[in-house]
């Protein structure tokens, strides 16, 4: 297996684990592991530092957050990395995810969220995206088609990422294309039919 080093937490601040499971080292420093589903890799936290039971939300020494998405599982590739970084430092662990576990919830909750990429490509209405998890992308003038498409593929509303915003001319135009994705992605959530929050006004 091929172990390398995580992106920054400036590229990389938000990580969501499937499969996932809270190790103990040593009785004392807690660490996430478990499948990330943005790379579609195992992934290895530093020790965590605080946790959310609500959002299910954690944050490790590093400062990246890690979310904790359906219940607790076993990755085999997260546990392999998780056996290597152990006898590295010849550290001993134990599993305690039950501690984290919220039976009454996991079953309610949706199937893992996928993150998406947006690019302002093409005209002034086109929208790009890529899902690196399921290597999926859609290229669609349409935000109501394509929050449908995304929606559709795993993705929801909070979990879509804008890419290079700094290199786009017209951002105020890119902006509300993603507001209005967003904004019907919302509604899809929610069950909501397509024009559940009123016509578009025509004031100026």
């Amino acid at each position: 297996m091929r172990v390398f080093d995580s992106p920054s937490v400036e590229i990389q601040p938000l990580v969501f684990l499937t499969r996932w499971q809270v190790m103990e080292v040593d009785g004392q420093s807690r660490h996430f592991i478990g499948h990330n589903t943005e790379m579609n890799t195992g992934r290895a936290s530093t020790r965590i530092v605080k946790f959310d039971p609500e959002t299910r939300r954690g944050v490790t020494a590093s400062g990246r957050i890690y979310e904790l998405v359906g219940e607790s599982g076993v990755d085999a590739q997260a546990n392999l990395l998780w056996t290597v970084t152990c006898a590295v430092h010849e550290a001993t662990s134990m599993d305690v995810s039950s501690e984290y576990e919220q039976p009454r919830i996991a079953p309610q909750r949706p199937v893992a969220p996928f993150v998406a990429h947006l690019f302002h490509e093409g005209g002034p209405g086109r929208l790009s995206v890529k899902i690196p998890a399921t290597g999926q992308s859609f290229e669609v003038q349409d935000p109501e088609e394509l929050a449908g498409l995304l929606f559709a593929s795993g993705v929801r509303q909070g979990y879509l990422q804008p890419v290079n915003i700094d290199r786009i001319e017209d951002q105020s135009s890119f902006v509300a294309l993603v507001r209005e994705v967003e904004r019907r992605l919302n509604q899809l959530e929610r069950g909501l039919p397509r024009q559940a929050d009123g016509a578009h006004s025509a004031e100026r």
